[in-house]
């Protein structure tokens, strides 16, 4: 299934973004798609099969060397197929567009690098342990997506986006049980594998470490100024509360008006993201 789009309908306590204003001529999702796209042209025209200079760039989990921890990175801008390219490509494209306006463009390109390698490394460590399962070359964008999902989910768990299911039938699906479901079938698949001894050619494990990564940033990284506080002289996300003395019950459904959209262009980037996340993060937080 893929991700097709991201609707404006979600619960009431939920905040709204409206990206239209950034005034960034370039945004992060589109730098991280435009780069794959890219590679994968260059990589038809030079070397098609993974025979010469791009085949240093796979990640092999069977075969480590001392090109793995570039490996970790140039991984993720690599495809197998026109086909693969597509499917990660939609998927950048509707949830990174839906995901940017929140966390801001240094923080989701540095998502998307982080939930990569943390992905790369599941699946490196199921190789180790079942090896004619899970070992083998791997590319892909999967597990920067994952990642991107997780932290969507678990940022508007309610707001409610389209799946095109076997690319024909749309389904509208709210986002924490995209998450849970995500979840399940990687796990399904990892176990199954396990138990039959062989896998598919599909990186479940990498997906799964996207994806937990994502839940992971939402709950111990964002509040704490998100990865960009791990690197000198970059800015760093801020949350505002609104009204620190309501606490938890701020987001309680009862508590809440309608919320007003607000324009990135009112407020700096990191203030309005924080402002408006903050409450959010509360709740996760306490309650999970």
């Amino acid at each position: 299934s893929t991700m097709l789009d991201d609707r404006p309908y979600m619960r009431p306590e939920e905040p709204r973004f409206r990206a239209s204003s950034m005034q960034q001529p370039w945004t992060g999702w589109a730098i991280l798609l435009t780069i794959n796209v890219v590679v994968l042209i260059l990589q038809l025209l030079v070397d098609p099969n993974y025979e010469d200079v791009f085949s240093l760039a796979v990640l092999n989990t069977a075969e480590l060397s001392w090109l793995t921890p570039i490996q970790l990175i140039t991984y993720q801008f690599l495809h197998g197929s026109v086909l693969h390219l597509l499917m990660n490509g939609i998927g950048l494209f509707f949830v990174g567009r839906a995901l940017e306006p929140a966390i801001g463009r240094r923080e989701i390109i540095g998502l998307y690098l982080v939930s990569g390698v943390v992905g790369a490394l599941f699946q490196l460590g199921f190789a180790v342990l079942f090896p004619s399962q899970f070992a083998g070359p791997m590319v892909g964008a999967s597990a920067g997506l994952f990642g991107f999902i997780g932290v969507l989910a678990r940022l508007f768990p309610h707001r409610e986006m389209y799946l095109l299911l076997f690319f024909v039938l749309p389904i509208r699906m709210k986002l924490h049980w995209i998450f849970w479901g995500g979840l399940a079938y990687a796990l399904i698949n990892i176990l199954s594998a396990i138990q039959t001894g062989a896998g598919d050619q599909i990186a479940h494990a990498a997906h799964l470490g996207g994806l937990l990564f994502g839940a992971f940033y939402v709950a111990k990284l964002l509040r704490n100024g998100g990865l960009m506080r791990f690197l000198p002289g970059m800015p760093r996300i801020r949350f505002v509360s609104n009204d620190p003395a309501k606490g938890l019950g701020a987001t309680r459904r009862r508590n809440w008006r309608k919320p007003r959209v607000v324009d990135a262009a009112e407020v700096a980037e990191g203030d309005f993201m924080s402002r408006e996340v903050d409450p959010i993060l509360d709740k996760i937080s306490k309650q999970g």
